[in-house]
């Protein structure tokens, strides 16, 4: 029995190659044993016995099937070879001369490895020296105290036992130090050799001096000693089998303990591929990973030509068939040409195993084990089979390595968008910060406008339908080294090294143009805006934090003005502190209802009665006096305010249509609706609420609409306004002529009303063009069925040409100015336009003769003053 020599993998040229050393080892073995050979004691026949080209024959035939009948006990890069060969060298220690029984031995082991093992010719080289030296030892030893003729007894079962004994240690030692060369640390290796093996050897050479020393004193006895070699030949292989299987389970225990050392993948993959190789005697281990992000990680032991190999992706077609097997596959050098087999034959790789990683969750990825060494040099389906409890451990290994991974890009990007979040933002940009002084770099702050109305009336999945389509222009805008991030909400960011306020200026003009495309969210087709900042490094800020801030500020500016981008000023630190005051104050407004709604008259120019009242929202703040309407709307509907805002509006409006009602007065109001709150589903509910809570009868409440609300998600703005119709309410087109409505949204829509802007009706005398647009749209509104409202008549001489022209009602400064409720009141006693008339004879007060049409203008919100 004998150790079998180094592993076949790849490894340096020239004289720090391990095959060269081996080489030249197995060259000075082959002077060795010359030496050997010429110093042999005592005749040069055989000690005893007769026929010595008969016997060297059956010695040669043995040797021969002595290869073919090993078996190995391996443990991590080391192996135990048992053989029946310890026979043939007891029988040839004693009846063969050395001569012959060294050519006996070197025919028949090179015989079978010939037939059986094919091993490499170094090794092939190596093995033949070492077992000559072998055989020589064991030769020198035992002809050195047993003379030729000499009588076969115990004693000379005993020498023969112990030079054996001798001449297998010695040969394990060399073995030893030829692994070295390939695996390190040759005095260990050599020293373990020495004080362990001869307890595997023992047995053997007992056994068989045991059987042939008996043999030659009497057949008879040869062949009782003989009859328990079975047995101990099966009990060495069931104690081989029982340490194979303690082996497999500590290289178990052990892969498992150093890969669940780390959470890190690459770390674990790394580990992995060290300790499948030690364990399966591997000169070629590679492993694919897919990570959280579908990204490869690759790890490679020996041939790192392997990794041409790997799949390259789950989907990889070469890979089909073995990435959905559910065992390990043997691949075979001989098996039938395909993908795969090209792909490991190109990589320079013959017989393989491949394992698909994967649980109930899904694939990991794939593991290749190639270019088998050791005592058994290929493949078995005991090397498959101790694959399956490792790869199940790898597994867990890599699932754990995978959730630390996901847990740590949780924590540093958004899980929606899977765009970095703020604080991988800030770290990533005060590193650029630092590393680049000397160049300038710019911060984008981007805020989309209308979210919440989107949000709020397509729910949170439209919302976040909307945020992923967003951040793929983002992502398509931007230039590859630039850092996209989302903040939360609607808010983005980008960080762009290198980049000036022009460049930056001109990124702002691309995004903006993107994001204004036509979103489609399912059935719904969307519009928004961005707002956006801008701050440039380093003439408005050297750190990160400096530069989110003013590019917030600049966001805002850019917000408040209308436009779609602006650069940060100085003089928008104040500003800012006086937004978050205004919008605070506000709040608190609207939580105490101190918002108040002032009501201005629409007269019909043919009877020149009231037809209604349009109500506006006025808010008398108690440090600044009295706010403009174009401050505190926007920021309402920036704010989110917008809502409360048109309620409050909504119900004071129909809280004073029911007080007139009470005097016996029939005036309608006119409220006007912010552009956020005609894609608001709960819209309906909420005026069909504020009626009933004020008693009023939906045909006295007009809602004023903008022709922008009727740009962007056309069919919820048609089922609102469809859903106020039915409610009984009247829509009114407010600013007509300034926007972008077509005579088709105005002939599908339910509207009644259209209001002509005061920008064509205030100088209609005195321009011919003015004129003519408002004659066009009169003529226009009453073709289409609609009632024709003229705003901004300041004089006399206006009222009388649109009277000429046959508008129907006007409103203006003019006329009268937006009034408080008691005011109004007080102006409705003594207006000369004011026709009493006794309802139902009763006199139970004045009223107001009721009019064709009555009109809505928008909830809440007025601009007007």
């Amino acid at each position: 029995m004998a150790d079998d020599p180094m592993p076949d993998r790849p490894s340096p040229t020239g004289l720090a190659s391990p095959r060269v050393r081996v080489g030249l080892l197995a060259a000075f073995l082959l002077a060795f044993d010359l030496v050997l050979l010429a110093s042999v004691p005592g005749p040069t026949t055989a000690l005893v016995g007769s026929h010595p080209t008969a016997v060297a024959v059956v010695v040669a035939v043995a040797f021969a099937l002595s290869e073919r009948l090993v078996f190995h006990i391996e443990a991590r890069n080391e192996a135990v070879s048992y053989s029946p060969s310890d026979l043939p060298l007891a029988l040839g220690l004693l009846a063969l001369s050395p001569v012959a029984f060294v050519g006996a031995r070197l025919a028949g082991a090179a015989a079978g490895m010939v037939l059986w093992r094919r091993p490499p010719l170094f090794k092939f080289a190596f093995n033949l020296s070492v077992f000559t030296a072998e055989s020589l030892i064991a030769v020198v030893l035992f002809r050195s105290v047993v003379a030729a003729g000499s009588a076969v007894t115990l004693a000379t079962w005993a020498l023969l036992s112990g030079a054996m004994l001798v001449g297998l240690v010695t040969a394990g030692a060399l073995i030893a130090v030829a692994i070295s060369f390939f695996e390190g640390d040759v005095v260990a290796r050599v020293r373990k050799e020495l004080t362990h093996s001869y307890i595997f050897y023992l047995p053997g050479a007992v056994l068989a001096s045991s059987t042939v020393v008996p043999f030659l004193i009497e057949p008879w006895l040869g062949l009782l000693f003989l009859l328990p070699a079975p047995l101990v030949w099966l009990v060495l292989r069931s104690h081989g089998a029982l340490m194979h299987r303690y082996s497999d389970l500590t290289d178990i225990h052990e892969f498992s303990r150093q890969v669940g050392r780390s959470t890190e993948l690459e770390e674990i993959a790394d580990t992995a591929v060290r300790q499948i190789a030690d364990h399966l005697r591997a000169g070629t281990v590679a492993l694919t990973v897919w990570d959280v992000e579908g990204t490869a990680v690759h790890s490679c032991y020996g041939n790192r030509d392997a990794l041409h190999a790997l799949p390259t992706g789950p989907k990889d077609p070469e890979w089909a068939d073995a990435l959905v097997a559910t065992a390990p596959l043997m691949i075979q050098d001989g098996d039938p040409d395909g993908p795969l087999q090209r792909r490991l034959v190109a990589a320079g790789l013959g017989q393989a195993i491949i394992v698909p990683l994967g649980d109930h969750a899904g694939l990991l990825g794939a593991l290749l084990v190639a270019n088998r060494h050791g005592a058994v040099e290929t493949f078995t389906d005991d090397d498959r089979d101790r694959l399956r409890p490792i790869t199940n451990q790898l597994v867990v290994a890599l699932r754990k390595g995978q959730l630390h991974l996901q847990i740590q890009h949780e924590a540093t990007h958004d899980r929606l968008t899977r765009l970095p979040n703020r604080a991988y933002f800030e770290a990533w940009a005060e590193q650029m910060l630092e590393i680049e002084t000397e160049r300038s770099h710019a911060v984008l702050m981007i805020d989309l406008d209308r979210f919440k109305e989107v949000n709020d009336t397509l729910g949170h999945h439209g919302g976040d339908l909307l945020l992923l389509q967003v951040t793929d222009r983002l992502l398509a805008s931007v230039a590859s080294g630039d850092m996209t991030s989302r903040f939360g909400g609607d808010e983005f960011a980008i960080f762009v090294p290198g980049a000036g306020e022009a460049e930056a200026s001109v990124l702002a003009e691309i995004v903006s143009t993107a994001i204004e495309r036509p979103f489609q969210l399912g059935e719904a087709t969307v519009a928004v805006a961005a707002s956006i900042g801008i701050a440039v490094a380093p003439h408005h800020g050297s750190n990160c934090e400096t530069l989110l801030r003013r590019a917030d500020l600049a966001m805002y500016d850019a917000k408040r003005r209308h436009e779609r981008s602006t650069v940060y000023r100085d003089d928008l630190e104040g500003r800012d502190s006086a937004r978050l005051t205004m919008l605070a104050d506000l709040r608190e407004a609207l939580a105490t209802t101190s918002l108040e709604v002032h009501f201005q008259p629409k007269i019909d120019l043919r009877t020149r009665e009231i037809s209604g009242v349009e109500a506006l929202a006025r808010w008398t703040h108690p440090v600044h006096g009295a706010v403009s309407p174009a401050d505190f709307i926007p920021l309402a509907e920036q704010s989110g305010l917008i809502y409360e805002l048109t309620q409050q509006v909504l119900d004071q409006a129909l809280a004073a249509v029911r007080h007139w009602s009470d005097l016996g007065l029939r005036i309608g109001v006119a409220v006007n609706l912010s552009p956020q709150s005609l894609i608001d589903e709960r819209l309906p509910r909420m005026i069909a609420a504020s009626l009933e809570r004020a008693r009023v009868a939906p045909g006295h409440l007009t809602l004023e609409i903008t022709e922008s609300t009727m740009i962007g998600d056309a069919r919820r703005t048609l089922r609102v306004l469809e859903s106020l119709d039915q409610l009984g309410v009247r829509i009114s087109v407010d600013d007509f002529g300034t926007g972008y409505s077509s005579l088709v949204n105005l002939r599908h829509l339910p509207i009644s009303e259209l209001k002509i802007d005061r920008s064509f009706v205030a100088d209609m005398v005195l321009g011919r063009s003015d004129a003519v647009i408002v004659k066009s749209t009169i003529d226009l509104g009453h073709n289409l069925g609609l009632t024709v409202v003229a705003e901004g008549v300041e004089t006399a001489e206006v009222q009388d040409l649109l009277r000429s022209l046959g508008c129907d009602l006007a409103q203006g400064f003019g006329l009268c100015r937006p009034l408080p409720l008691a005011k109004l009141d007080a102006w409705l006693e003594t207006s000369r336009t004011f026709s009493r008339t006794a309802e139902s004879g009763s006199g139970a007060g004045p009223s107001l003769r009721p009019v064709r049409h009555w009109t809505a203008p928008v909830a809440g919100p007025d601009r007007s003053g």
